[in-house]
């Protein structure tokens, strides 16, 4: 049978040594931030259904630049919000 060409014939390689120690676990978050992020995802939900009432639509229709759309937009921004809190969710 032939021989491994990867065969060391008595010879011990080294161990590789560690150059830095393990990494310890980081803390665990305060409570605050998993509460803040949901918060602010329903609440961005919250106001995106809201923006649709025709209440609400009356009122915002007036408003430059976007119209009609600011509570859509500024619902998207909190659920952003919302999801960058919970990234941080140890």
């Amino acid at each position: 049978m032939p021989e491994s060409k990867h065969r060391r014939k008595g010879k011990v390689r080294p161990r590789p040594t560690r150059s830095a120690p393990p990494v310890k676990n980081p803390a665990p978050s305060p409570n605050w931030i998993p509460a803040t992020g949901v918060g602010l995802i329903i609440g961005g939900v919250a106001i995106i259904l809201l923006g649709y009432l025709d209440f609400v639509q009356t009122r915002t229709a007036g408003l430059p630049a976007l119209g009609s759309n600011w509570p859509l937009v500024f619902g998207f921004i909190l659920l952003t919000a919302g999801f960058g809190f919970l990234t941080r969710w140890r």
